[in-house]
């Protein structure tokens, strides 16, 4: 993230609309991408758990992209001029360290 700086000015934890997003990335030029990030956790795959393990993936980044709609976490980048159409949010789902996105 730290290489972004340059670009974005970014956030952790801060309040906007109804929560508090995981990351933030405001654009220096307005032009450009706002980027609204929500973590989540699972636990590891089990033993031969293929389609319960991506069942349980699928649902974890499904309540990710509700959470940062439902609690509108794009507010602040809205308030910085960002246009709608020009945000980008981004559920990332961890099972231990292995990321997992759609």
């Amino acid at each position: 993230m730290a290489i972004l700086s340059d670009d974005y000015i970014i956030k952790s934890n801060g309040e906007s609309g109804d929560g508090r997003y995981d990351i933030l990335l405001i654009p220096f030029d307005k032009t450009k991408f706002g980027i609204v990030i929500e973590f989540k956790q699972i636990k590891k795959r089990h033993n031969e758990e293929d389609k319960d393990f991506r069942e349980r993936i699928d649902t974890s980044i499904e309540k990710a992209r509700d959470q940062i709609d439902e609690n509108q976490y794009y507010k602040e980048l809205l308030v910085n001029k960002i246009e709608e159409k020009n945000i980008i949010k981004l559920a990332i789902v961890f099972a231990g360290k292995e990321p997992y996105m759609k």
